[in-house]
C-alpha cells in the first residue's frame, strides 16, 4: 500500500525572482507503507526543501501530494493531524527543543495530540527509556551534547507515534557505536511498529546496510529511484549525480570482474563478508 505519492511537484523560493530556477522541478515518486527509503544526492539537490513539503511546512507552487490517498492540498484537509503522522527530525535537533526539561520537551507532543498530562507524560518516559535517556528526563536540553539533542528531538517524534518518521542527516555528527545504535532503533520501529522511514544521508553504505528503497534528487528532480544495488551500482547515473559509488558495491564488482560471481542481493557487510568467506 502506497502510504505517500508525490506528483510532479514544483517549487521556486522565489517565484517572483525569474533569475531563480526551481527547488523541486517535476518532483514524483511514491512511498510504499512500512519501508525504509533513503533520499540522497549532492549538497543542493532539493532534499531538504522536499522532505518540508512532505509533512505540509512547504507549500508547493504546482503539483500534489497524496497521503493514505488524501490530497494534503484539497480544501479541509488537516494539516495538523498530519503533521502528527509524518514527524521530520532535522539535522540541527536545538531548533526543535524549547522546552526547560527534557521530560517536558518530549511530553509537549504527546500533549497536542491528545493524551491527558498523566498519559503524556508516562509515555514520554517509555520513550526516552527506549532511547536509553531516560536518566537525562530532568536536565535542560540546551546543556546536553549534540548527540543527546538529537536523540531528545527524535524523542519528541516518537511520542506521537507517527506512520511516518523522517530524518535530515540522523546521523551527522555521531561517533560509531552512537551510529549503529540510532539505525538499530529505526530497524525496530520499522519492524516492530510498520513505521515508515524516510532518511537523507550522505553515507551511501549506510543505504546499503539499512534502506529497503533509495532516491536520487538531482537539480531538483528524481534522477532515479529504485532498489539500492540497481540504483547505486549504476555508473553513469551515479556519475551524473557526482555521487559515489558504496564501498561494498565497489567490492562486489571488484570480486567479480576476478571470475567469481557473488549474490548482487546480499552485499550487505555481514551478508558480503559470508560470501567472500566461502568463496574456493
Amino acid at each position: 500500500m502506497q502510504i505517500l505519492e508525490v506528483k510532479d511537484l514544483k517549487y521556486k523560493y522565489d517565484k517572483y525572482d525569474d533569475s531563480l530556477g526551481y527547488a523541486l522541478d517535476g518532483v514524483s515518486f511514491f512511498i510504499e507503507e512500512g519501508t525504509i527509503n533513503a533520499l540522497i544526492g549532492k549538497s543542493g539537490s532539493g532534499k531538504s526543501t522536499l522532505i518540508s513539503h512532505l509533512n505540509g511546512l512547504y507549500k508547493a507552487d504546482s503539483g500534489e501530494i497524496f497521503y493514505k490517498n488524501n490530497n494534503i492540498y484539497d480544501k479541509g484537509f488537516d494539516l495538523t493531524k498530519l503533521r502528527f503522522s509524518c514527524g521530520i527530525v532535522f539535522q540541527y535537533a536545538e531548533y526543535q527543543l524549547f522546552s526547560e526539561t527534557v521530560i517536558d520537551d518530549v511530553a509537549f507532543g504527546a500533549i497536542k495530540k491528545g493524551l491527558n498530562k498523566e498519559e503524556a507524560y508516562e509515555k514520554a518516559n517509555e520513550v526516552l527509556k527506549l532511547l536509553d535517556i531516560l536518566h537525562l528526563k530532568n536536565e535542560s536540553p540546551f546543556n546536553l551534547s549534540g548527540g543527546e539533542k538529537r536523540k531528545v528531538a527524535f524523542a519528541g517524534v516518537i511520542v506521537m507515534e507517527p506512520d511516518i518518521l523522517i530524518f535530515d542527516e540522523p546521523d551527522a555528527g555521531l561517533d560509531p557505536i552512537s551510529k549503529i545504535n540510532f539505525y538499530e532503533l529505526i530497524k525496530k520501529l520499522n519492524h516492530d511498529f510498520n513505521t515508515t522511514i524516510i532518511f537523507i544521508t550522505h553515507n551511501l553504505d549506510d543505504v546499503i546496510e539499512y534502506a529497503d528503497n533509495v532516491i536520487i534528487l538531482n537539480e531538483g528532480k528524481v534522477l532515479i529511484e529504485g532498489k539500492p544495488y540497481e540504483v547505486l551500482s549504476n555508473e553513469p547515473v551515479m556519475n551524473k549525480a557526482n555521487l559515489e559509488m558504496p564501498t561494498s558495491i565497489k567490492i562486489y564488482n571488484k570480486i567479480n570482474n576476478m571470475n567469481y560471481r557473488l549474490d548482487k542481493t546480499r552485499i550487505k557487510f555481514d551478508d558480503l563478508v559470508k560470501q567472500l568467506t566461502n568463496l574456493n
